[in-house]
């Protein structure tokens, strides 16, 4: 019975410490201007908040927005992704000319967001089933 207590102790000591451990590592990292992985791409003398919103994207000439399914409008500004209307005029969400995203595609963007409701779209998160 001593011995299995001295035995868990000991495994809750090295736990704990593992976990200090994981935890300080993590936020060193963190501490690097990510945001879980997620790099901000606006200046930082922008005031933003890190966010991540679903909707449809709609991208034409006049612009970009992401139509959320609470009925929100989200006005989509350029970041390290930015948005084109090709050839044929459909919408695209790109890096450079790589093409991430079409207008009408239920995406999920990562940004950051001011009060007024735009968004610096700093990147794609995914591209979501758009349910029927």
């Amino acid at each position: 019975m001593v011995r299995s207590r001295t035995f868990r102790r000991r495994t809750i000591r090295t736990t704990i410490v593992l976990a200090v451990f994981a935890c300080a590592v993590s936020g060193c990292s963190l501490s690097g201007g990510t945001l879980g992985g997620r790099e901000k791409c606006w200046p930082a003398n922008d005031p933003r908040l890190p966010s991540l919103w679903r909707g449809i994207l709609a991208i034409d000439a006049g612009g970009a927005r992401l139509d959320t399914p609470e009925g929100d409008v989200i006005v989509l500004l350029p970041g390290t992704l930015t948005t084109r209307v090709n050839k044929t005029g459909g919408g695209e969400l790109v890096r450079g000319s790589d093409v991430l995203a079409r207008a009408g595609e239920n995406v999920t963007l990562f940004g950051g967001i001011a009060g007024d409701q735009t968004m610096v779209v700093c990147g794609l998160e995914k591209i979501n089933a758009t349910p029927r």
